[in-house]
């Protein structure tokens, strides 16, 4: 009797089931040094001496805090995909008016473990979304969890790791108050590239916003070689294809493969110096001679990050997925 009542807890608030989607293990964000704004600053000035506590609670205080745990469901996951077992995390507002939430993919930067999206990052521009009344769900990807996740597979930067972005779909399908019909790709430096791949095999994609993100990977390179060694590291026989894997990562390449109807906003910083702003120049252009619905931002002086315009990325980004996901009460 006890082994059946622990089997119906977990198929209860563990796990989410539909057709061949699941979302296991789902705990809260808030937990462990993340219960409270007090555990978290004594955490984060544990693990460093010389972590500055002041600014951080002007950045992130209490109130704050609170707020987020007040009003957002954040949960952690781990799904299965292509036979690994890979870490996701989504936050949807606890309230919302609306019968069913519009859904957004974020898509992440960064490479295998770097980049990997923990509590700061969730609490703050993913965070700002969910808030704007949209369910945010996200993969780490494959290869990011191998150090404490078994059978965590390898990134390929824009390979069969796009399964991990598109599986997210029928993992939201069984949440009873998202709508899978009604999808924005969020991406942010090599999450642009997992957005456009993914939007290419997915439907019901309403609108892209790409923030500082790669349209052509050979130019890329130019600006920046170092990023050879990860291509070499992370894309299976890079070597011996080297153009092809390229072509395959440049959605400049294949601008007739995306959605019709995907509305793209492309945000960058004039002074990027890892994704160089030209990469968005590139992309509108192209865009236009193709009569691609776009709109183009650049901030000036702002760098990978966008700090300095922070506010008025949060409220762009949130007025273009206003207007294409909930386009009744425009």
């Amino acid at each position: 009797m006890k082994q059946l009542l622990i089997f119906i807890y977990f198929t209860l608030f563990s796990t989410f089931s539909y057709a061949n989607a699941q979302i296991n293990d789902a705990k809260s964000c808030f937990r462990g040094a993340a219960e409270s704004h007090e555990k978290w600053a004594s955490f984060l000035y544990a693990k460093n001496k010389k972590f500055n506590k002041a600014g951080s609670i002007t950045h992130f205080p209490a109130s704050k805090f609170n707020q987020r745990k007040d009003t957002l469901d954040c949960i952690d996951f781990t799904y299965h995909v292509d036979g690994f077992t890979v870490e996701g995390y989504y936050l949807k507002p606890k309230q919302h008016i609306n019968e069913k939430l519009p859904l957004v993919i974020f898509n992440r930067g960064g490479n295998a473990e770097y980049g990997y999206v923990g509590f700061e990052k969730k609490m703050d521009f993913i965070a700002d979304i969910a808030s704007g009344g949209y369910a945010v769900i996200g993969s780490q990807y494959r290869g990011s969890s191998s150090g404490f996740i078994a059978n965590n597979g390898k990134d390929e930067f824009g390979g069969s790791d796009v399964n991990d972005v598109t599986a997210l779909v029928d993992l939201a399908a069984t949440m009873p108050d998202v709508d899978t019909s009604n999808i924005a790709l969020v991406g942010w430096s090599r999450g642009v590239m997992e957005s456009y791949l993914a939007a290419t095999k997915l439907k019901n994609i309403k609108a892209i916003v790409s923030i500082a993100g790669n349209a052509d990977a050979a130019k890329a390179l130019e600006l920046r070689p170092e990023m050879e060694k990860v291509y070499h590291a992370r894309i299976p026989n890079f070597a011996a294809n080297r153009a092809n894997e390229l072509n395959k990562r440049s959605v400049i390449k294949w601008l007739d493969k995306l959605p019709a109807n995907s509305p793209i906003l492309l945000i960058h910083g004039s002074d990027d110096q890892k994704v160089s702003v030209e990469q968005s120049k590139l992309l509108a252009t192209a865009l236009s001679e193709q009569a691609y619905p776009h709109k183009l931002i650049i901030y000036a002086g702002d760098d990978h990050g966008l700090r300095k315009n922070r506010a008025d990325l949060i409220q762009q980004t949130l007025d273009w997925l206003d207007n294409y996901l909930k386009p009744s009460i425009q």
